[in-house]
């Protein structure tokens, strides 16, 4: 959460949310946020983490595919998807759909497995169709989607991405 430098007045998305843990972390800043996952089970789980902030109306958190955003054109100023990006079938999709709901000078962060599963492999094994990109397959699909890298850095045997748009 550090690297997308949270502000008071961002307006932030989580893409993959899973329980919601990474956004009762932004709703700690951020004067709104939404979130998608593809599973029911954790909307709900999500939903009871955060109920004050939806009761609130300052959180929305919903079921989908995230390769179809459900939110308008520019209406975040900063998103995340974490632990969730090696599962994405059509990658390069969702992060166009991520840059179109993203305002200008839109903040990302992704951290997935390295494109070299060399520790990650071992832990893995690769029993759920993980996808792993090189760093250059990244910095095309970031490219193609309309960011900019900024940084690329190694956290705990994952990549953190951070991106923005111009």
């Amino acid at each position: 959460m550090e690297k997308l430098n949270l502000r008071s007045d961002d307006s932030y998305l989580e893409v993959a949310c899973g329980g919601g843990v990474l956004l009762e972390m932004a709703l700690r800043t951020v004067s709104r946020a939404a979130a998608i996952d593809h599973s029911a089970d954790m909307v709900e789980l999500a939903m009871e983490r955060n109920k004050a902030a939806v009761d609130k109306g300052i959180a929305e958190i919903v079921e989908g595919n995230a390769e179809s955003l459900p939110w308008p054109d520019k209406r975040f100023s900063c998103a995340a998807c974490a632990n969730a990006f090696f599962f994405i079938e059509h990658p390069q999709l969702v992060l166009s759909e991520i840059s179109r709901v993203l305002g200008p000078k839109g903040r990302l962060v992704i951290n997935t497995l390295p494109g070299k599963l060399s520790l990650a492999g071992m832990v893995f094994k690769r029993p759920y169709n993980l996808k792993a990109y090189s760093d250059e397959q990244m910095q095309l699909m970031f490219y193609a989607a309309g960011f900019r890298v900024a940084v690329v850095n190694m956290v705990s045997g994952m990549q953190v991405w951070v991106a923005q748009k111009p």
